[in-house]
């Protein structure tokens, strides 16, 4: 059985996901299990009880389930409840290490789905889980699964329009393919985005790429819009049109990159997220 992770560090924002990744769980049938990453401390004691003892995992794993009992929505986990005053099961874990490695390996498990987690500033810093928010854009670089980024102060997002940003056909399909649970779960209005290419040539084979996809192979088989944003800044312009465009949810694809790599291209996803002000779900491509 597939799974969606919410990564929990206690801030709203959080509780948000929480909410959200409930709601998901229930429309594709999915399980869901909340997940606090800690140092193995829990803030008090500390000089006192050894990292990561039973006493403190104890408290931290009772503090996880108070909060998840709180903030889960007790109707979204439909006909799986009694009555309204039993919540749904959610299966509670605490995990000593680092936020982003351990979440990262997380993702890696062929029954994790998708994590569903607050964004960048969204978190509340304590020696227990320090900057949590700070760990939204390691994990959404690094995780072998979608992240949906939840910003801050947005509440539970309610996602009727989406776009998918491509550069090449390729990229669209494998987005499309790597989508579809929750597009089949969510229902909303699709678009793909394109931002041109400096070079007119390089766009006039993307554009021809995409047509011979459609001829050929009917793709997509949804109904969809296609939007053409001009020559500039990808990262400036596709902010821009989330917001002029009213989507709710702006879908990217990451490469797997060397070290190397890393360090001669530069990736839009990171600025992306730390200025977009609507979820984003950032998809690890094949190639």
């Amino acid at each position: 059985m597939f799974k969606i992770i919410v990564p929990i560090d206690f801030s709203s924002t959080s509780a948000d996901a929480l909410k959200f990744g409930c709601y998901l769980a229930d429309t594709t049938g999915y399980d869901l299990e909340a997940i606090h990453v800690h140092d193995g401390y829990d803030g008090e004691d500390a000089t006192v009880f050894m990292k990561g003892s039973a006493r403190v995992r104890s408290r931290v794993r009772e503090r996880l389930e108070k909060f998840v009992n709180l903030h889960a929505d007790k109707m979204t986990f439909t006909g799986t409840h009694l009555n309204d005053d039993t919540l749904p099961f959610i299966k509670c874990r605490e995990v000593v290490g680092k936020a982003i490695s351990q979440l990262v390996i997380i993702s890696k498990k062929e029954d994790t789905a998708m994590i569903v987690m607050g964004g960048v500033g969204s978190g509340i810093p304590n020696q227990a889980t320090p900057v949590f928010g700070s760990v939204a854009k390691g994990v959404a670089m690094q995780a072998e699964c979608p992240v949906l980024l939840i910003p801050q102060n947005t509440g539970v997002p309610k996602i009727e329009r989406a776009a998918i940003a491509f550069d090449i056909v390729e990229t669209l399909k494998e987005l499309s393919d790597k989508t579809a649970f929750l597009r089949k779960a969510l229902s909303p209005k699709m678009r793909f985005t394109h931002v041109l290419y400096q070079d007119d040539a390089r766009e006039e084979l993307i554009e021809l790429d995409l047509l011979r996809e459609v001829l050929k192979n009917d793709f997509p088989d949804y109904d969809v819009d296609f939007d053409l944003l001009p020559k500039g800044d990808v990262t400036n312009l596709l902010v821009d049109y989330a917001l002029e465009e009213d989507i709710d949810m702006l879908i990217l694809g990451r490469r797997p990159m060397s070290l190397i790599m890393n360090l001669l291209v530069k990736s839009e996803i990171p600025d992306i997220i730390g200025t977009c002000a609507i979820p984003i779900l950032v998809a690890p491509l094949s190639k």
